[in-house]
């Protein structure tokens, strides 16, 4: 018999835990209290593995927990993380919206004190070769523009002139660019001196030149159009001067000029259809300050 029971050891160790286990469900949900060997039984034998299913469990629990805590973390940031795309992209449109209406503004700002019929445009290209400075608006012929009409920037700067027109589009020669030409004029009471102001080429400064000897120019004097070309009004401010030198060999004087408006910026302008040439532009006297709109924010 003991030779048996040690053979087939664990087989009858599983038909005992069997029984017990059978025997245990039954007890479950019965009235009557255990036995002394049904306790030990279910103390020492079973309860050790119901402590450790149940510690099993909630090792499972806490890692599914923590699994759906990432997973639900996770696309979270994901949603927050579109939202502040959207909210940065919301702000972009809000701020290029801001930075146009001011523009439009100034723009407004000059239109509603200078006695011309002006047409409003938007830049829409750029040339795209380094050796002219040209860009291309859109409105044309259909708008009343025409070649040769003055083209303006915010605060009335002059930028250029309408050189070619169809029906829809207008190409404006910038004063940067070589083949630029005009009349100048120093708006300085105490000067008033006349000369040409021309576009350099491979460069973004103005070229201010034929000044007469005497001409009384010094640098940061504001240079308009003199309205001696019969294209351009009076009084369009150019730019600044950067400094003056002798030239034909002290004959006459040239100066470098700085425009106003920084031309690769350029987004929209207004051409000046029509003017009177006997009325100067309404500007309040040139310099750099007062060419401001005053309570600009």
């Amino acid at each position: 018999m003991l030779d048996f029971l040690r053979k087939n050891h664990k087989i009858v160790l599983s038909i005992l835990l069997l029984i017990a286990l059978i025997r245990i469900v039954n007890l479950i949900g019965a009235d009557k209290d255990y036995n002394l060997l049904e306790k030990i039984v279910i103390d020492y034998i079973f309860r050790p593995f119901f402590v450790a299913i149940d510690g099993f469990k909630d090792v499972i629990g806490r890692n599914i927990q923590v699994i759906s805590n990432y997973q639900e973390t996770k696309q979270n940031n994901q949603r927050f993380k579109d939202k502040i795309e959207q909210l940065n992209y919301q702000l972009t449109k809000l701020e290029k919206i801001k930075n146009e209406n001011q523009r439009l503004r100034k723009l407004l700002n000059f239109k509603e004190r200078v006695p011309y019929q002006v047409v409003g445009a938007s830049v829409i290209s750029h040339s795209a070769d380094n050796w002219s400075q040209i860009v291309t608006i859109n409105r044309g012929q259909e708008s009343g523009i025409k070649a040769k009409m003055a083209v303006v920037a915010e605060e009335g700067y002059l930028i250029g002139i309408i050189k070619r027109v169809t029906a829809h589009t207008s190409q404006v020669l910038l004063l940067t660019d070589q083949q630029f030409v005009t009349g100048g004029l120093v708006s300085r009471n105490a000067s008033r001196d006349l000369g040409v102001v021309r576009g350099r080429k491979g460069s973004n400064k103005l070229l201010m030149n034929n000044l007469s000897w005497d001409a009384d120019i010094v640098s940061e004097d504001i240079i308009v159009t003199s309205g001696l070309s019969g294209n351009l009004p009076k009084g369009l401010p150019i730019g600044e001067v950067i400094s003056v030198s002798p030239d034909n060999y002290g004959l006459t004087q040239e100066a470098e000029l700085n425009p106003f408006f920084d031309l690769n910026r350029l987004e929209e302008v207004l051409v000046i259809t029509n003017f009177t040439t006997k009325t100067d532009v309404s500007l309040p006297p040139f310099n750099i300050d007062s060419l401001l709109i005053k309570g600009e924010e």
